[in-house]
């Protein structure tokens, strides 16, 4: 089954889950919609740490695209790290 569904000025929050009595843990990945429309994504840590990286290079290749030519030193890479877990990158 294939399905595409699109969310237009959604609100996406993150959650850490671990089960009580379990070792396990997920990521919870939610959107929705100001019509209440949801998707929930459940990823393992592993995939977190996948997309985490996917959105890295995703918004290092937006910047640069659009200003000039940036020059990699240690301060500089500093101000390009993305931590998916942030807060302040979603609204909730």
């Amino acid at each position: 089954m294939k399905a595409r569904y699109e969310l237009i000025n959604m609100n996406i929050t993150l959650s850490n889950v671990t089960l009580r009595d379990s070792v396990d843990s997920y990521v919870l990945f939610k959107a929705a919609d100001e019509n209440n429309n949801e998707v929930i994504i459940k990823l393992s840590h592993q995939q977190a740490e996948f997309l985490e990286t996917e959105f890295t290079d995703l918004n290092r290749r937006r910047k640069g695209q659009y200003s000039e030519p940036i020059i990699h030193d240690a301060e500089a890479s500093d101000d390009e790290s993305y931590n998916l877990f942030n807060g302040e990158f979603f609204t909730r």
